[in-house]
C-alpha cells in the first residue's frame, strides 16, 4: 500500500516534485530565465536551490532554500536588480500505512523569513509575471499549513484525499505598505486514478481553495475570490519510454475589493479569466544510465468579464513552451539533471492594475542540477 501514498505525494501534494526513497538526500543547481518583448523590455534571473532531505520510516523532513539575483530593465526607464536569499521552508510529515482502513498521511510544512521583505517601490518591478521568471516573490513572513492526506486503493482504482490550512503571517510588503497581514488559505484536493494496465493509466483530480481576507495596518484591502481547479491525465509507461498527457481548468470566482468606506465589496463583473492548461511530456531511456525527456506546454487565459474602458479590463493570455532536457545516473549515488525550455507568450492590453499595452515576449530557461541519495 506504500505505492498509494507514494501516488497521492506525487499527484497531489508535491505537484511533481521528486521524492527520494534513500534515507538522505539532497539537491542543487543553477536555473536562468531570460526573456525580452517587443516594446524592449528585458530581464532575467539567476536561481541557485538547496534542498536537503531525511527519511527515518515512518517520517519524513526536507529543507529547502535558496538565492536569487533578479534583473529587470524596462528599456524606456531605470532598471533594477535584486540579490538575496530566499525564504526557507521545511516539510515534515508521518504516514501511517497498512494500520488503518486508509493509509493517512499528516503534514506540516512552515516558511520561515528568511528572505527579502520590505521592498523599495521601485523594486516592486522585480516581482515579474510568474510565467517569466521562477521566483516572483522573495520573502514572506511566518507560514504554517498543516495537512492531512488520505488514500485508498481499491482494485484498479486508487482514491486520494488531501485537506490544508495555511496560516500566513504578518510581514512588510514594501516600504510604503507595513504590517501587511496576508489571508489565511484553506485548500482540498482530490484524485481518483483508474490502472488500465502495469503500464498505463488515467486520472481525474481537482482543487479547492479559499482565501480570507487581505489586510493591511489591520484594515481590510482585498479578498480573492474562491479557486476550483479540474483537471485530467492520460499516462503510458512501457519499460523504454513513457508518455503523457495532462489538461487542467482553471475558475476564479469574483474577488471583493475596499469601497470608498472602507469595506470590503464583491466586484460587480469578474476580473478573472479561465484558464487552460495543457502538458504534453515524453521520456525515452537512451541508455541504462540516461534518460532523454521533452515536453510541450500550453496555456491560455480568457479576457476577464469587464468591457476593455473599465479600469479593471485584463486582456487574454495564451503562452507555448517547448523544454529538452536529460537525466543521467553518476555513480552509485548521484544524478546528473539539464534542461533548456524555449517559450512565446502573447498578452493582450490590460488597464488592471495599471495600463500595460499588448505584447509579445520570448524567454528560455536553462537549468543544471545534481542530486545525491545515501
Amino acid at each position: 500500500m506504500k505505492k498509494v501514498i507514494s501516488l497521492v505525494l506525487t499527484f497531489i501534494f508535491f505537484n511533481g516534485l521528486p521524492c527520494w526513497a534513500a534515507e538522505f538526500g539532497g539537491s542543487t543547481g543553477v536555473n536562468l530565465d531570460w526573456w525580452d518583448d517587443t516594446t524592449k523590455a528585458r530581464g532575467y534571473q539567476l536561481y541557485v536551490p538547496l534542498k536537503l532531505q531525511a527519511q527515518y520510516q515512518p517520517f519524513y523532513f526536507q529543507i529547502l532554500a535558496g538565492y536569487a539575483y533578479t534583473f529587470y530593465d524596462p528599456a524606456a526607464g531605470e532598471s533594477r536588480s535584486l540579490s538575496a536569499p530566499l525564504d526557507t521552508k521545511l516539510n515534515l510529515s508521518y504516514e501511517v500505512l497498512e494500520k488503518l482502513p486508509v493509509d493517512m498521511l499528516i503534514g506540516l510544512d512552515v516558511n520561515l523569513p528568511t528572505g527579502k521583505t520590505a521592498l523599495a517601490i521601485k523594486d516592486l518591478v522585480l516581482m515579474m509575471d510568474e510565467e517569466l521568471i521562477s521566483i516572483n516573490r522573495f520573502g514572506e513572513g511566518y507560514n504554517f499549513n498543516p495537512t492531512l492526506t488520505l488514500a485508498k486503493e481499491l482494485g484498479n482504482f486508487v482514491v486520494g484525499l488531501s485537506a490544508g490550512y495555511a496560516w500566513r503571517g504578518k510581514y512588510d510588503y514594501s516600504t510604503d505598505s507595513r504590517n501587511y497581514d496576508p489571508g489565511d488559505i484553506f485548500t482540498l484536493s482530490a484524485e481518483v486514478r483508474y490502472d488500465f494496465s502495469r503500464t498505463c493509466f488515467t486520472r481525474l483530480f481537482g482543487n479547492y481553495a479559499w482565501y480570507d481576507k487581505d489586510k493591511l495596518a489591520g484594515a481590510d484591502q482585498y479578498q480573492e475570490g474562491d479557486l476550483y481547479l479540474l483537471g485530467w491525465g492520460i499516462h503510458y509507461h512501457p519499460q523504454k519510454w513513457q508518455t503523457g498527457f495532462v489538461l487542467r481548468s482553471i475558475y476564479r470566482n469574483k474577488s471583493k475589493f475596499q469601497d470608498s468606506q472602507g469595506g470590503l465589496v464583491t466586484e460587480e463583473k469578474n476580473s478573472h479569466g479561465l484558464e487552460w492548461r495543457g502538458d504534453l511530456y515524453l521520456h525515452y531511456l537512451i541508455t541504462p544510465k540516461t534518460t532523454l525527456k521533452t515536453g510541450l506546454q500550453g496555456l491560455l487565459i480568457t479576457e476577464n468579464d469587464y468591457p476593455q474602458s473599465s479600469a479593471r479590463y485584463i486582456g487574454k493570455k495564451e503562452k507555448l513552451s517547448l523544454g529538452l532536457g536529460a537525466t543521467t545516473t553518476l555513480g552509485a549515488h548521484f544524478t546528473a539533471d539539464i534542461l533548456l525550455k524555449g517559450f512565446v507568450m502573447h498578452e493582450e492590453d490590460s488597464q488592471y492594475p495599471e495600463y500595460k499595452s499588448g505584447r509579445t515576449y520570448r524567454g528560455f530557461s536553462l537549468g543544471a542540477f545534481i542530486t545525491g541519495l545515501f
